[in-house]
């Protein structure tokens, strides 16, 4: 399970972690920066990046529906540990549950890992008044060769053709939270094969499916 941590060819210099490489996927390139957006929603897609993770390392698996932990040990990286910590042996609680019940941190939490890793800067849009406006991926070209190889990734599941799970899951992901780095691909893309993609992918991101369709009009 551990060749799913960090990706291949061009994108190999962007976080190792699901839920980095999905935070800068809200990067915005037409308006050079991270646009507003709805930020529960995002929280969510964090959220379900970092059960997902967890799901395809193998740190957490899943017993009648619901996650469990699958390892004794916890992962090294913060975000990921906390996560994991919330999972008891005896959960009861399902993907979707566990989703929208433990989201509120994420963007700051992630956001500041970002820049202390150095991925984020602050960017020309720094003064204005806008939450994480001001912030710039380190290198935006590697952003959008990640955001290449998950649209491919998502073509390739569209077509019926085999897909990395890790590039997939993150482009779902993406997909569900609406972010701008995937606008230019879920504009010309089958929207209602993605929508039965998401629907029916592995486990977490199923949940956030689930979670989305039960969110108020």
């Amino acid at each position: 399970m551990e060749r799913f941590r960090g990706l291949s060819s061009d994108v190999s210099h962007v976080p190792s972690t699901l839920h980095g490489q999905l935070f800068l996927l809200a990067f915005d390139p037409k308006q050079g920066g991270f646009s507003r957006h709805d930020s529960t929603l995002f929280g969510l897609a964090l959220g379900a990046a970092m059960l997902t993770e967890l799901y395809l390392t193998g740190y957490l698996v899943e017993r009648e529906g619901r996650p469990v932990p699958g390892k004794a040990a916890s992962p090294g990286d913060q975000i990921l540990h906390s996560a994991f910590a919330q999972v008891g042996v005896h959960n009861r609680a399902t993907w979707a549950q566990l989703i929208a019940g433990h989201h509120g941190c994420a963007i700051s939490a992630v956001r500041n890992q970002l820049i202390a890793e150095g991925w984020l800067r602050n960017g020309r849009l720094a003064m204005m008044a806008i939450p994480d406006a001001g912030l710039e991926p380190h290198d935006a070209s590697r952003v959008g060769a990640l955001a290449d190889e998950v649209a491919d990734a998502l073509r390739n599941a569209i077509a019926g053709k085999p897909a990395e799970p890790w590039l997939l899951a993150c482009g779902l992901l993406a997909v569900l939270a609406q972010l701008p780095g995937l606008a230019g691909f879920v504009a010309a893309a089958d929207r209602q094969r993605l929508q039965e993609l998401a629907v029916d992918a592995i486990a977490p991101v199923s949940g956030l499916a689930e979670v989305i369709a039960g969110r108020p009009a």
